[in-house]
């Protein structure tokens, strides 16, 4: 669980220094951008790609999600002491 929380928090720490850079401090217009990807995204992807932060992308965000829920499922069926 603990690895998964790591990773939400660095998707959420690229995606926000990501489109930062090119949306400034109207960050929120991209806010889809964080857990999918949408024409308008693979376009910020292409322009960005040309900047100083590797494009932003989403599979992060649902591999914390799989770790996450990983992690839950293990201590809620670990056997008790």
């Amino acid at each position: 669980m603990v690895v998964g929380g790591v990773a939400f928090i660095a998707a959420l720490i690229w995606w926000m220094t990501f489109f930062r850079q090119m949306l400034g401090e109207d960050v929120k217009r991209a806010s889809e951008c964080f857990y999918s990807t949408t024409l308008e995204c693979e376009i910020g992807n292409v322009v960005g790609s040309f900047m100083d932060i590797p494009p932003y992308d989403p599979v992060l965000l649902w591999g914390a999600g799989v770790l996450f829920g990983a992690g839950l499922l293990i201590y809620a069926l670990a056997p008790r002491r």
